[in-house]
């Protein structure tokens, strides 16, 4: 798995414990009440900023999946043009 998709687990995890905090915490007092809301604060800028860099991760993605498929691609071209290149200079060795 890449460090990008771990990391994304990880802030979803801890978006899923900070909403379990928030939940438990309905009798908190005035402090408290504003401390949970902080954190959920905290949590959900992670959260967007760990969905932003799972898009970016997928981009990248879908970009070296075309690379790779271009590089086959080419690679199959030349290995027809050195095929092609054999065959006449076998062809100038004959005559």
């Amino acid at each position: 798995m890449s460090d990008s998709l771990k990391n994304l687990l990880k802030i979803s995890a801890l978006g899923a414990s900070m909403a379990f905090v928030v939940g438990c915490a309905s009798t908190a007092s005035e402090e408290q009440q504003a401390m949970i809301e902080d954190a959920q604060a905290k949590a959900e800028e992670a959260l967007a900023v760990a969905n932003e860099a799972r898009e970016t991760a997928l981009d990248a993605e879908g970009t070296a999946n075309a690379a790779q498929y271009q590089a086959n691609r080419n690679s199959s071209r030349i290995d027809e043009l050195n095929e092609k290149i054999d065959r006449m200079f076998e062809r100038s060795m004959t005559k």
